[in-house]
Parts: C-alpha cells; structure tokens; sequence
C-alpha cells in the first residue's frame, strides 16, 4: 500500500514541501502526482505559516512534532537549502550565543537595510518572531532589549555571560581600529563603530566596524578623483568560529559586493579562534580570519579571556585573586578608549575582594535576584555575609571617571528605590533571618556637594537596616585596612591615582580658593 504523506512525514520528519516531493518521486511516483498528492492531504499535516521558502516550497509537519529540537533542527537545514537570509540570522544568533542587543540584530543578520527582493533585518525579526524561534525580551531597567533564541536545546548564555563578552568585544574593537588605523586600512578619523550613534553600513549592510580606505587595491579613479573603497570588520568572541558562522559572514560580504555600484570591499573577521575547517574556508573566500593572539599578543589575548571569564561567574566567586585583576587590566587599559569601560566592569570585582579581605565573610558579587511579588530584578553589586554579629554588607559600587561625581540623582535613586527594593528581597530569603542589613554606596570619585547635603538629612536608620556612604577618600582609608598589598596597589594606581585623577583632584582644590586667588592665577570662574 502505498504511503501517505502523514506516514511519509512520520518517518522523514518536518520538511519542506520540495523534500517530500523528492520521497515519493525516489519510491517511483511522477512528480506531477507526487505535488497533488501533498495538496490533497493538507489535513493530515500543518504548514508553518508566515514562511514561504524558494520555488513556494512550504515547510510542513505533524502537529506532534511542533517544538521539538528535531523540528527546530530540520527548519534550520530548510533554511539553509531554501532560505539563506534566515538561515544567516540564526547562525550568527547562534554564534553569538543565543543572544544580541536588538539595536544589533542588522549586524548579526547581514540583510540588507532596504534592497529590492532581499528582506531586511527588521522583516527577518518580525517572521523568525512569529513562528517562535527568536523572541524580543526585556533587559535590564534602562537597558536596550534583547533578541534571544526561544527553542529549547539552543544553548544560550546567561546575561552576565553577554554583558562580559560585550564588554571585551568593545575592548578588542577599539584595538582593531588602532591596529586598522596604523596599517592604513581606513582613513584615520573616519572608523565607525558599533555602539556609536548608527551602525556601521556599507552597501546597506550593517557592520561592527566600518570605514572608507584609500588601500590602493580598493580606491578606484573616477573623472579624475580618487574614490575608496572600504573595510569592513564583525567581531565575536563568544566560543570558537565555525565553518557555518564563517560561510554567512561570507554570504554577507557577497551581497554587500553584489550591486554594481559599490566601491570593492576588504572584510576582516575577528576571533578568539578559529576552527580548522573555518579558517580554510575563510582563506580560501579571500576574508581576514584575525584572532586576537596574531593581532595584539598572547598577553592582550589571555587578558581579553580572563576578564570574561572574571566577569561570567562573579555570583560563583568567593573572591578572585588580585593578581588576575591586575593583569587584566594593566594589558587592556593600554588600549586606547577602553580603558574606562575596563575600570568601570571590574570595580566591583574590586571593592568586593576588598571587602573580603577586610571584613571576611561570605561574598557574591554581581548576583541578580527578583522580587517574587512584583517580579522586579535588582542586580547587587556586592554582598558580604559577615555572620550573625556583624550583619550583611550591601555595596552599591559606582566608578566614575576622573573629574566626575556621584549625582543627586544617583543617591536619591539609590536611597529609594534600589536599598528598599533589595532589602525586600533578601529580608524575604529565610538564610537571613534576624541579620542586620547594612548598605553603602561606594565610589572612587567625590559625591556632588548637593548629594552629601540630601544624604545628610535623610534617614539613614531605620532598625532592621542602616545606610551610609563612601566618596573615594573614605574608600582609600578603607582600603588600607586589606591584608593584601595587591589590591591596595590596583586602587591606587586605576581608581585613585590615575594622571587623570589627579588632574581633577588639583581642579577641585583649585576650585574652593578665594575667587581673587583663582584670578591671580589666571583661572576662569
């Protein structure tokens, strides 16, 4: 007897129409008969609805096996035969580890912003939305969302997972425009960056880097001017670069390349490694297959590692070693417009060892936790258990830049809102029960006169907890109380004593002198 199409699907799985198709030809049925047979029995399957693939081919299946990873695995090769522009996105989603900024998602598809017959990322997003395999979610309060992979089976990293690898992608993106910078790949003050304004786009495509370049196998003459051409570069340091993450970076660079008019192109792709497959492929296209090490260094390399991994597990850390802090930010902070994104990640790993140290106890650093009423998230930056006696230690940790301060705004948020919301949430957690909650906040720079004033005249006790504050001078006394000279040596020189630092140290004191004093000395008021 022969098969039906439900029978046909139950022992090839979910498929394109076109597959199928191919089944009953390869068991002797015309493909004619085989195309009206699968019309005719549309009962006995679904069709996922709001994808057409190439040829109307239609992707179908049994309602039983919608959502498993067999389903989602079969939909993927169903892009990759008849549906690149999806199946581009999902592989630089999947690179990426499951997750990216939404303001980044024209990077990670490589789809053109408007191009007759190709879709754009924001269509892209709104189909691969629909039939549930990527969803837009929330971020952190103030934070721009997320485009994250639904199915289950897709490994996606955990936030703090993303932020760190963000975080060193910014870093390496800064180098790579250095080292572009001094080969002469792009014009020197025309680099474009992700996380600038807008997005890096050549050819309507949206990159992590981008600029003009006047190499001589990209400039063109044309009525007598010179025109350049341009280079381009992605960025990801998630896990090692595949073959499949390399083939769509090179579908990327073709349909950027594709219209007749563009100037020609030089794409760069850069990792922490690449795997063997993927490197051949990447040489054999013609890309840049850069890693981190070939360009700057096994020590700018190690540090690059070692602060994701510094920043990933924070939650699962006692305390980290002084010398791992310092190293990382010694290599990194060397890298011109880094150096206070670096500072600012890996101060609370900081104050947190300090207070460690200092205080002993039972540390988390960077936990987040969620208030079960109202389902509010509250990230704490730092939290010492230091037993029944002494209580908990709640550190709100806000590095600041030479010259800047900690806001009105920020203490009153901080008084308000986030110690309410925090105690609220521990005060509910039974391993603390009858514990005093102590919580500070915590700089390495001076609070505005105006937010010492509005502390001052608040209440600070209130029984079960107390606050308080430290400005960066109560800190470095703090400081000299730690057991370990290392992490007195990290304060003073990156948090304390920087040039910078001290140059806006010397502008304040400058600034509380007589007014005749301050015209003496030539200064404006």
């Amino acid at each position: 007897m022969p098969e039906t199409v439900a029978q046909a699907l139950k022992r090839v799985g979910p498929c394109l129409t076109s597959d199928l198709i191919r089944e009953f030809v390869a068991a002797g049925m015309a493909e004619p008969a085989a195309r009206k047979k699968i019309a005719r029995a549309q009962s006995e399957y679904t069709r996922l609805a709001g994808l057409r693939f190439a040829k109307n081919a239609r992707f179908i299946y049994l309602d039983s096996q919608f959502g498993g990873p067999k389903f989602w695995e079969a939909l993927e090769r169903a892009f990759y035969s008849a549906g690149k522009s999806y199946w581009t996105a999902i592989i630089g989603m999947k690179a990426r580890g499951g997750l990216c900024l939404k303001e980044n998602f024209p990077i990670v598809s490589g789809a053109p912003q408007a191009r007759k017959g190709q879709m754009s990322p924001e269509r892209i997003l709104e189909r691969l939305t629909s039939i549930q395999f990527l969803k837009v979610a929330p971020n952190d309060e103030g934070k721009p969302p997320l485009v994250a992979i639904v199915p289950y089976g897709y490994h996606t990293k955990t936030e703090a997972e993303f932020n760190a690898v963000m975080l060193a992608e910014f870093v390496t993106l800064q180098a790579v425009k250095e080292w572009a910078r001094r080969f002469g790949l792009g014009s020197f003050n025309k680099f474009a960056m992700r996380g600038d304004d807008e997005l890096p786009l050549v050819s309507g495509i949206a990159w992590d880097m981008a600029a003009p370049s006047y190499v001589r196998p990209l400039m063109r003459v044309i009525g007598g001017k010179a025109k350049p051409g341009f280079f381009v570069c992605d960025i990801n340091l998630v896990d090692v670069i595949t073959k499949d993450y390399v083939e769509a970076f090179v579908r990327k660079h073709d349909m950027a390349s594709a219209p007749m008019n563009v100037a020609p192109i030089m794409p760069a792709l850069v990792g922490q490694v690449f795997a063997e497959d993927a490197f051949s492929l990447a040489k054999q296209k013609g890309i840049l297959a850069l890693t981190t090490e070939n360009m700057f260094g096994s020590d700018v390399a190690r540090a690059l590692r070692e602060l994701i991994a510094l920043l990933c597990d924070l939650g699962a850390r006692a305390a980290v070693d002084p010398s791992k802090i310092e190293t990382v930010i010694n290599a990194l902070t060397k890298i011109e417009g880094s150096a206070g994104n670096v500072r600012g990640a890996l101060f609370e790993v900081v104050i947190g060892s300090l207070v460690k140290d200092v205080d002993d106890g039972y540390l988390k650093i960077g936990e987040k936790r969620f208030d079960a009423e109202t389902g509010r998230k509250a990230e704490i930056d730092v939290q010492l258990d230091r037993g029944q006696e002494h209580g908990v230690l709640v550190v709100e940790c806000k590095a600041k830049i030479p010259g800047a301060r900690v806001s009105l705004e920020e203490v009153q948020k901080w008084h308000g809102d986030r110690v309410p919301l925090i105690y609220k949430i521990l005060s509910s957690d039974g391993a603390y029960t009858d514990k005093h909650f102590r919580f500070e906040i915590w700089s390495n720079g001076p609070f505005n006169d105006d937010a010492v004033a509005w502390l001052s005249g608040q209440t600070l006790d209130f029984g079960v907890f107390s606050m308080g504050w430290r400005d960066g001078e109560a800190v470095k006394e703090y400081a000299d109380k730690a057991k370990q000279p290392a992490l007195r040596k990290i304060l003073r020189e990156h948090y304390f004593q920087h040039p910078l630092s001290r140059v806006a140290r010397q502008l304040r004191e400058e600034s509380k002198k007589p007014e005749s004093k301050l015209l003496e000395q030539g200064n404006l008021l």
